[in-house]
């Protein structure tokens, strides 16, 4: 299939002037001729070979373009798988990052529990220690009352 009228909208139909054709086959060549930034493996891009009749030119060109989509949409499809798998690592750490909180969480509480229940103890010998410094202190009071005596004689 070829592609175009056969005149060129900007000229009156002789095709692409011998310095367009330069251009084309040279210039873009040099600066066109890396490896891929995305696959080095890629060949490198190579502009249209631009001979022949206008129709001939345009379709190499359309086929040059058409060549250059599929390739890009070859890379598309890639990064675009690649960002699916990265969606799905990320998802995966934020399910990790929720877990951790929620165990977190429950730890804290735990923690909480503990410290209230080491309070409540630390609270209960407290009393027991004020009980038995009272109950000393009295025993102690009705020594003394009694003369040296724990049992108190009064004849």
């Amino acid at each position: 299939m070829k592609y175009g009228s056969g005149a060129p909208l900007w000229g009156k139909g002789e095709g692409l002037s011998s310095k367009q054709q330069g251009r084309g086959s040279g210039e873009l060549k040099n600066r066109y001729e890396g490896q891929s930034y995305q696959n080095p493996s890629a060949s490198s891009y190579q502009p249209p070979k631009v001979s022949g009749t206008y129709a001939e030119q345009q379709t190499q060109v359309m086929e040059d373009t058409m060549r250059t989509h599929y390739e890009a949409e070859g890379t598309a499809a890639t990064v675009l798988s690649q960002m699916t798998m990265q969606r799905y690592q990320l998802q995966g750490a934020h399910d990790n990052v929720f877990d951790m909180r929620e165990t977190t969480e429950k730890a804290k509480r735990e923690l909480a529990d503990l410290a209230a229940k080491n309070l409540r103890k630390k609270r209960r010998l407290q009393g027991i220690i004020v009980i038995l410094g009272l109950t000393d202190f009295l025993l102690f009071a009705r020594i003394i009352q009694c003369g040296g005596s724990f049992f108190c004689r009064h004849h």
